[in-house]
């Protein structure tokens, strides 16, 4: 059971790139949107719905199994948060390229409380975190949308 809380919570593997692995993670993340993920809101509603479920309980499961909060092998996270930033927008390369600059910066930089939400405890505080920058991002690009 073991192996499979951490090949899903490290997203196949990703997560044990010795460099980067939130933005690898982050990568593969838009990579799955694109290719599997219609245009169809509700749809997207359920998955969003679906990626932050299992995200907090696949992030929890990880952080006993490693010992650690919010380990940096868990990166089931910086998929659900970059779903949140690209969700509801064209599948362009310019809103795909720009949701992954500003979530990676927003997930890293953690800008106005976004790291105060970090301090939760479990997989809630692991996740939390990242889908509060992926609505500040996509909420940046529906203005962006709108206005162009």
């Amino acid at each position: 059971m073991n192996k499979i809380i951490i090949f899903f919570s490290s997203v196949f593997g990703v997560g044990y790139i010795k460099y980067a692995p939130g933005t690898f993670g982050s990568f593969v993340g838009v990579l799955l949107w694109v290719l599997f993920v219609p245009d169809n809101y509700i749809f997207q509603t359920f998955l969003l719905t679906s990626i932050f479920i299992v995200s907090v309980l696949f992030s929890s499961l990880a952080e006993d199994i490693y010992n650690k909060k919010d380990d940096q092998r868990i990166v089931i996270d910086e998929v659900a948060g970059i779903w949140f930033s690209v969700a509801f927008l064209p599948k362009t390369f310019m809103f795909l390229l720009l949701g992954f600059l500003l979530f990676r910066i927003f997930d890293v930089k953690k800008p106005l409380f976004i790291n105060k939400t970090q301090k939760i405890k479990g997989g809630l505080g692991v996740t939390i975190d990242d889908i509060v920058a992926g609505v500040f991002v996509n909420a940046i690009l529906q203005i962006i949308r709108t206005i162009f």
